[in-house]
Protein backbone atom coordinates (compact mmCIF):
# COMPACT_ATOMS: atom_id res chain seq x y z
CA UNK A 1 0.00 0.00 0.00
CA UNK A 2 1.06 3.36 -0.87
CA UNK A 3 2.15 5.95 1.88
CA UNK A 4 1.87 9.54 2.09
CA UNK A 5 3.01 12.44 4.22
CA UNK A 6 0.03 14.47 5.73
CA UNK A 7 1.57 18.13 6.20
CA UNK A 8 -0.74 21.18 7.98
CA UNK A 9 -1.80 22.25 4.50
CA UNK A 10 -3.48 19.46 3.75
CA UNK A 11 -5.28 19.30 7.05
CA UNK A 12 -6.67 23.22 6.98
CA UNK A 13 -7.60 22.51 3.88
CA UNK A 14 -9.66 19.68 4.44
CA UNK A 15 -10.88 21.14 7.32
CA UNK A 16 -11.45 24.79 6.27
CA UNK A 17 -14.23 25.09 3.43
CA UNK A 18 -13.22 28.64 2.85
CA UNK A 19 -9.78 27.31 1.97
CA UNK A 20 -8.79 27.95 -1.77
CA UNK A 21 -7.44 24.38 -1.62
CA UNK A 22 -10.25 23.05 -0.05
CA UNK A 23 -11.76 21.30 -3.09
CA UNK A 24 -8.47 19.67 -3.74
CA UNK A 25 -8.04 18.42 -0.22
CA UNK A 26 -11.40 16.76 -0.42
CA UNK A 27 -10.59 14.99 -3.65
CA UNK A 28 -7.09 14.06 -2.37
CA UNK A 29 -8.89 12.76 0.64
CA UNK A 30 -11.13 10.34 -1.32
CA UNK A 31 -8.66 9.00 -4.25
CA UNK A 32 -6.18 7.96 -1.20
CA UNK A 33 -8.63 6.38 1.15
CA UNK A 34 -7.27 2.93 1.08
CA UNK A 35 -3.24 4.54 1.46
CA UNK A 36 -1.08 4.46 4.86
CA UNK A 37 -1.36 8.03 6.14
CA UNK A 38 1.61 9.40 8.20
CA UNK A 39 2.07 12.41 10.70
CA UNK A 40 3.13 13.69 13.53
CA UNK A 41 1.85 15.51 16.68
CA UNK A 42 4.05 19.06 15.76
CA UNK A 43 2.08 18.92 12.40
CA UNK A 44 -1.25 18.39 14.51
CA UNK A 45 -0.25 21.30 16.70
CA UNK A 46 0.03 23.63 13.62
CA UNK A 47 -3.65 22.74 12.49
CA UNK A 48 -4.74 23.39 16.26
CA UNK A 49 -3.23 26.52 16.08
CA UNK A 50 -4.19 27.62 12.77
CA UNK A 51 -7.56 27.12 14.13
CA UNK A 52 -7.37 29.02 17.74
CA UNK A 53 -9.93 31.67 16.87
CA UNK A 54 -12.04 30.34 14.71
CA UNK A 55 -14.68 30.42 17.10
CA UNK A 56 -15.70 27.38 19.74
CA UNK A 57 -17.61 25.62 17.14
CA UNK A 58 -14.67 25.23 14.78
CA UNK A 59 -12.24 24.59 17.54
CA UNK A 60 -14.38 21.70 18.15
CA UNK A 61 -14.24 20.33 15.28
CA UNK A 62 -10.97 20.78 14.22
CA UNK A 63 -10.28 19.02 17.84
CA UNK A 64 -12.18 15.88 16.43
CA UNK A 65 -10.07 15.58 13.46
CA UNK A 66 -7.14 15.60 15.32
CA UNK A 67 -8.11 12.50 17.51
CA UNK A 68 -9.16 10.77 14.43
CA UNK A 69 -6.21 11.37 13.01
CA UNK A 70 -4.36 9.49 15.80
CA UNK A 71 -6.93 6.87 15.27
CA UNK A 72 -7.50 6.82 11.70
CA UNK A 73 -3.29 7.47 10.63
CA UNK A 74 0.20 6.63 12.05
CA UNK A 75 1.40 9.44 14.07
CA UNK A 76 4.62 8.85 14.42
CA UNK A 77 7.06 10.25 17.06
CA UNK A 78 9.43 12.90 15.58
CA UNK A 79 13.31 12.76 16.60
CA UNK A 80 13.56 16.33 17.78
CA UNK A 81 17.73 16.32 17.41
CA UNK A 82 18.05 14.72 14.07
CA UNK A 83 15.54 17.45 13.05
CA UNK A 84 17.67 20.30 15.09
CA UNK A 85 20.63 18.79 12.80
CA UNK A 86 18.65 19.02 9.42
CA UNK A 87 17.45 22.13 10.43
CA UNK A 88 21.38 23.91 11.29
CA UNK A 89 22.40 21.65 8.20
CA UNK A 90 20.02 23.67 5.28
CA UNK A 91 21.10 27.34 6.15
CA UNK A 92 20.15 28.77 3.10
CA UNK A 93 16.50 27.21 2.93
CA UNK A 94 13.94 28.72 4.77
CA UNK A 95 12.69 25.22 6.34
CA UNK A 96 10.76 24.94 9.81
CA UNK A 97 12.02 22.82 12.46
CA UNK A 98 8.40 20.99 11.80
CA UNK A 99 9.36 20.42 8.05
CA UNK A 100 12.91 18.92 9.25
CA UNK A 101 10.97 16.72 11.30
CA UNK A 102 8.40 15.43 8.93
CA UNK A 103 11.70 15.57 6.16
CA UNK A 104 13.01 12.55 8.62
CA UNK A 105 9.74 10.78 8.85
CA UNK A 106 9.39 10.71 5.14
CA UNK A 107 13.21 9.57 4.58
CA UNK A 108 12.98 7.53 7.58
CA UNK A 109 10.08 5.29 6.41
CA UNK A 110 10.67 5.34 2.42
CA UNK A 111 7.56 7.90 1.99
CA UNK A 112 8.05 9.96 -1.09
CA UNK A 113 4.74 12.04 -1.70
CA UNK A 114 4.03 14.62 0.81
CA UNK A 115 0.40 15.64 0.96
CA UNK A 116 1.16 19.79 1.33
CA UNK A 117 1.97 23.01 -0.77
CA UNK A 118 4.97 23.45 0.84
CA UNK A 119 7.81 23.92 -1.76
CA UNK A 120 10.87 23.23 1.28
CA UNK A 121 9.46 19.43 0.68
CA UNK A 122 10.35 19.74 -3.01
CA UNK A 123 13.72 20.84 -2.43
CA UNK A 124 14.55 18.12 -0.34
CA UNK A 125 13.53 16.05 -3.34
CA UNK A 126 10.12 14.75 -2.45
CA UNK A 127 6.94 14.60 -4.49
CA UNK A 128 3.82 17.18 -3.33
CA UNK A 129 0.39 16.21 -3.96
CA UNK A 130 -1.51 19.40 -4.03
CA UNK A 131 -3.50 19.64 -6.85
Amino acid sequence: MRAYFADTWYFIALLYRFDSHHRQAQRIDRELADADFFTHEHVLSEVLSYFADAGPSTRQRCAVAVRSAFRDMNVVEPDFRRALDLYEDRPDKGYSLVDCMSMLIMRDRGITTALTNDHHFAQEGFTLLNA
